[in-house]
């Protein structure tokens, strides 16, 4: 990330006034520096954040319920889910305290060198460290999702670890590289730092990066394709299963529009202004890899409360027209294990499934024992 300091602005000297009052830059033709009250786009990303952590909580909470109440049951992926979640909480902070202290949010041409101080850079930097492993955190949750989904499919096996390799490396690799690269060194301040030549060139890790994260990305939406297309259920299903996965394009979307206002960040001299419209896209990335995550526990919470009281069915001593009321929502794709249920089905109509269909089966459904009830399957043999 590339940060304006008093070195690499144009000088716009004003006679008779302190040097630590001078604007930093020259206003551009029809616009008027204004250091006493300067706009800031910096509210922008305060009712983003809100929205952000509105929606996490929200779907954490109800993840948790499905997971504790619902299914009682927890998975591999609930640790780093959690993880996760608290990362992009703290990530979050980060950029409301960094727009907070005035500097970021404004126009270069309304700020002062009085106004450049190490407090902002320090969270740049720190922004910037922690960007990696806060978004391989939410990728590994993911995976893992995946590969508890799909567990007995063998090559959902290798290509997600594969992933978690691959991007974990690359992460955690690119964080310490830019620390490297823009970390003061001996006495240099943090605003020093950030105006060397060598942090300079850390624009290009910047590109580098944005680009990796829209093919990884794209890389976790493909995934889950061929395995729900694998499935011996009907076409509607398999929309609805997609249509939850699916919306995870949100976040490649938002990750080709952080490139994009990262790159322009790093060749615009109004790079204080800039850098909102970026952490707004960092913002939504990491809040839609949370939904995402959450978005198989959204629909068994949908099923769940879709199925028939039984309780209240009993007290009704068979009513008819009740019954016919609570039919459950059969197609609402959901996920809890289909082996046990595709074997009750088997004992319910007195006939049981060979061998070879079972293997069929599980090979098709490509669920094992991890996708929850996925589809209310019919009778398949």
């Amino acid at each position: 990330m590339s940060t304006s300091t008093a070195e690499d602005m144009p000088s716009n000297t004003l006679p008779g006034v302190d040097p630590a009052d001078q604007p930093l830059a020259s206003p551009p033709p029809g616009q008027t520096a204004n250091l006493v009250h300067p706009a800031s786009n910096a509210y922008h990303a305060y009712i983003t954040a809100a929205i952000c952590i509105f929606l996490i909580l929200v779907f954490s909470i109800l993840r948790i319920y499905s997971n504790v109440y619902i299914r009682d049951h927890r998975t591999l992926d609930d640790y780093p889910f959690m993880l996760a979640s608290v990362c992009v909480l703290v990530y979050i902070s980060l950029v409301v305290a960094l727009l907070s202290k005035g500097l970021f949010g404004t126009h270069v041409w309304d700020l002062t060198l009085g106004d450049l101080r190490n407090t902002p850079f320090l969270l740049v930097l720190l922004l910037e460290s922690l960007w990696g492993p806060f978004v391989w955190f939410i990728k590994l949750s993911l995976f893992l999702l995946y590969l508890h989904l799909f567990e007995p499919l063998r090559w959902i096996k290798k290509v997600v670890w594969m992933g978690i390799v691959v991007t974990g490396l690359f992460y955690f690799s690119i964080t310490v590289a830019k620390l490297a690269m823009c970390a003061p060194r001996g006495s240099q301040t943090y605003i020093m730092a950030f105006s060397t030549a060598r942090c300079s060139r850390a624009k290009v890790l910047g590109v580098i990066t944005g680009a990796f994260n829209i093919v990884s990305d794209l890389y976790l939406l493909v995934i889950p394709i061929p395995a729900i297309l694998g499935l011996q259920v009907s076409t509607a299903r398999k929309r609805g299963l997609l249509a939850i996965f699916m919306t995870g394009f949100i976040a490649v979307i938002a990750s080709i529009l952080g490139i994009v206002y990262r790159i322009k960040v790093n060749s615009d001299m109004d790079d204080t202004w800039k850098i909102v419209p970026f952490y707004l896209a960092v913002l939504v990335e990491m809040t839609c890899g949370i939904v995402v995550i959450c978005m198989p526990a959204m629909a068994q919470i949908a099923r769940h409360r879709g199925r028939p009281n039984p309780g209240s069915v009993n007290r009704a001593n068979g009513n008819a027209n009740e019954q016919a009321t609570s039919i459950p929502m059969t197609n609402l794709p959901t996920f809890a294990g289909l082996r046990t249920k595709l074997s009750r089905g088997r004992s319910r109509h007195g006939h049981r499934c060979s061998d070879d269909s079972r293997a069929q089966i599980r090979s098709n459904s490509s669920s094992g024992k991890a996708l929850e009830e996925m589809t209310a399957l019919p009778e398949v043999c």
